[in-house]
């Protein structure tokens, strides 16, 4: 559990954005998701937004 610190406006639902605040204040790898406004982002910080296929794909490079 994370409490965040810092607020983020950088997308436009305020959802997404409390969901960046809790990988930044977790220090998350990668977020993992299907919303197209995150998926836009490509990248937030040093966190990597990623599709489902993506983040699996990641995990297994070459197959």
């Amino acid at each position: 559990m994370v409490t965040p610190t810092e607020a983020v406006e950088i997308v436009r639902d305020p959802d997404d954005n409390r969901l960046i605040e809790a990988a930044q204040a977790g220090q998350a790898d990668v977020i993992v998701s299907g919303d197209q406004d995150l998926l836009t982002l490509v990248h937030v910080g040093q966190i990597s937004i990623l599709t489902p296929r993506e983040f699996l794909e990641s995990l297994n490079p070459g197959t």
